[in-house]
């Protein structure tokens, strides 16, 4: 196959669309041609395979199954930004220790010159942010940084940095190959029968692939669409006009009779409360008050949904964003979702 120049691949990238896999959303052709335009001198890549967000098996599932595909895909990001002093694959713990042979293997069969290291997470949720991570590579505290600068302006060592989802870069490779069909890849988890990572179009709705991968939801049945930590909930009347590619990809499933209001509540506050690094007020201060709420039997929805609505507008990062519009979905549904 023909390698193609930085400007072939930018071109592709531009015409397939693509945005980033790891939640934003955002333009990849975009990030990337205002970056090659600057013509920096030197820069770093990272390879976001952190995967934090609950319910989310994709990257998991590329390390697995597409490695090869994977590799090929950062590599072309090597050819269009040649002047990259080194690119770090950052992996989840567990991700880090169950594949980090079979990528060492691959790497010397397949792309030995690719200047790949990589990076084991030290923390959880909050170290898939973009500016956390570069404080994780830097060995700094692990909290989000103030922006701007941006990391694409001061990154890794002070230098220009792209930061992109490992999926982001498997897909790449697949444009490079001119495979790429506008997909994405879903993970669905929770109450249904056949839970896995399934890759299917990228305009499909919630509806339609629960259909497409034998999934039906019963009545008493909602889905929270995602993430589970940032995602909003659906009822099952909303499935049908509402697109399933938002965030990480990822749909959850409950069933309101065996998972009640404030048992879920609980599930989702305890994992933030653990998360969260302490930097910002509305986070730190708005999720243990309504955990407080919660274990003390002092529910007041009118008080909790004020913090859920302060947490998504004025929170240091995107943790505290999204759990605030998560538990403002949650809240403004929760008799569609548990009907009586």
């Amino acid at each position: 196959m023909k390698q193609l120049s930085s400007e072939e691949l930018l071109t592709k990238i531009e015409k397939a669309h693509l945005v980033g896999r790891g939640g934003s959303g955002y333009s990849t052709a975009t990030k990337w041609k205002e970056m090659f335009a600057k013509h920096h001198d030197s820069i770093y890549m990272a390879v976001n395979g952190s995967e934090g967000e609950p319910g989310t098996l994709k990257d998991g599932y590329i390390l697995k199954n597409c490695l090869p595909d994977l590799l090929y895909g950062i590599s072309q990001a090597y050819v269009i930004f040649p002047q990259t002093k080194s690119i770090y694959l950052y992996l989840r713990k567990d991700y880090f220790e169950t594949y980090k042979d079979a990528i060492e293997n691959e790497l010397k069969n397949s792309v030995p010159t690719l200047p790949l290291l990589m990076f084991k997470e030290p923390g959880g949720y909050l170290c898939g942010e973009n500016t956390v991570l570069v404080n994780a590579i830097e060995q700094k505290r692990l909290e989000p940084r103030r922006k701007p600068p941006y990391i694409s302006e001061k990154g890794l060592f002070d230098k220009p940095t792209i930061v992109n989802n490992l999926e982001t870069f498997y897909q790449i490779g697949k444009i490079a190959k001119d495979e790429y069909r506008d997909t994405r890849l879903y993970s669905i988890t929770g109450a249904i029968t056949n839970p896995g990572v399934y890759e299917e179009a990228n305009t499909i709705t919630v509806f339609e692939l629960l259909a497409k991968t034998n999934n039906v939801l019963g009545d008493t049945m909602f889905v929270q669409l995602g993430g589970g930590a940032s995602g909003i909930y659906l009822t099952k009347e909303e499935l049908a006009q509402t697109p399933a590619n938002r965030g990480t990809g990822a749909l959850i499933i409950y069933d309101s009779t065996t998972c009640s209001f404030l048992s879920l509540l609980t599930e989702k506050l305890q994992f933030l409360i653990g998360e969260n690094c302490g930097k910002c007020t509305p986070c730190r201060e708005g999720l243990y008050r309504m955990h407080e709420m919660v274990t003390k039997g002092q529910w007041n929805e009118t008080l909790a949904k004020d913090i859920a609505e302060t947490l998504a507008k004025t929170s240091f990062c995107g943790l505290g964003v999204g759990a605030g519009n998560a538990f403002v979905s949650l809240f403004t549904k929760k008799d569609q979702l548990w009907k009586k």
